[in-house]
């Protein structure tokens, strides 16, 4: 049986990842947002490459050419970029391969949540991840936040379950962050041979099954009495992304919370199987929560 959670408890520190792009700029609007209502600490991490080797020239800059440094330029120039924003920001500013210092920074800041943005998307398509993204979801330790949408109160909160252990966290995990909105659950079911499906009543009990693992997976996680009878279950056929990207797009829901894990062992650094088809279709933020995460 898993643990019971009686309170919310919102993150306390948000990092902020950030190539400084404007595909990112949806990234520190909604982690403005989450850390304006949770009144949390927010820090934007950022990487830039090694400095290139200095090249001689015959001619001497003038002193106003002559910055103190990359890594410098860049902090002045995000902190020139953060000002009005409306909420304090500390400003980390890492040299190195994106994915060790961004891993780096978020244990040594003690983040609670990473929030960053998509490579780009593809109009009415698929959302690609990028490189970054793509190997850092499966090695964090905290929740991370995949921002794609504008920045609107999340009034309700998709979570998808396959009832495991993992999807058990990250549905406490979306109580506990966003107890403000309304909790949806959704599982997709699939049989091995779909011609079952024609076949009498084989669709409805196949149903009424589902419905009542996902009612006692509901009554075994780590919710209040009021969160637990405040969920909508869903219980429908086919394949997780595809059900998860028309129920968003149908009901306007813009964010949706699922686990990371598969049985690919600790060796795979990339992100697979389902949580990326999530994260590749979501028409909306996704929050993906690992299993290794210690405080979700």
């Amino acid at each position: 049986m898993f643990e019971r959670l009686m309170t919310s408890e919102y993150p306390k520190t948000v990092l902020l990842a950030t190539d400084l792009s404007s595909r990112c700029d949806r990234a520190l609007d909604r982690s403005l947002q989450l850390a304006r209502r949770w009144n949390a600490r927010l820090v934007l991490v950022t990487v830039v490459e090694p400095e290139p080797a200095a090249r001689e020239s015959a001619v001497e800059a003038p002193t106003w050419r002559r910055p103190p440094g990359r890594t410098s330029a860049v902090e002045l120039q995000l902190r020139r970029d953060l000002q009005g924003c409306g909420h304090p920001i500390e400003v980390r500013v890492a040299d190195g391969e994106p994915v060790a210092a961004i891993l780096d920074v978020a244990k040594s800041e003690h983040a609670d949540l990473i929030v960053t943005g998509i490579a780009r998307d593809e109009t009415f398509g698929r959302y690609l991840l990028g490189s970054t993204v793509d190997r850092l979801a499966p090695q964090v330790e905290v929740p991370i936040l995949i921002a794609k949408t504008r920045p609107r109160i999340y009034e309700e909160v998709l979570v998808g379950t396959d009832f495991s252990a993992y999807a058990a966290n990250a549905l406490s995990t979306a109580a506990r962050y966003f107890s403000f909105a309304r909790l949806t659950l959704l599982h997709g079911w699939q049989v091995p041979f779909a011609g079952f499906l024609d076949k009498g009543e084989f669709r409805e009990d196949w149903r009424a099954e589902t419905l009542r693992a996902s009612e006692a997976f509901v009554g075994q996680a780590a919710l209040s009495d009021e969160q637990r009878g405040g969920i909508k279950m869903l219980v429908e056929h086919g394949p997780p992304e595809m059900l998860i990207h028309a129920y968003m797009q149908d009901q306007g829901v813009d964010l949706v919370v699922v686990a990371a894990h598969s049985g690919k062992g600790v060796l795979d650094r990339r992100l697979g199987g389902t949580a990326k088809r999530i994260l590749e279709t979501a028409p909306g933020d996704v929050l993906l929560v690992p299993q290794r995460a210690s405080r979700a």
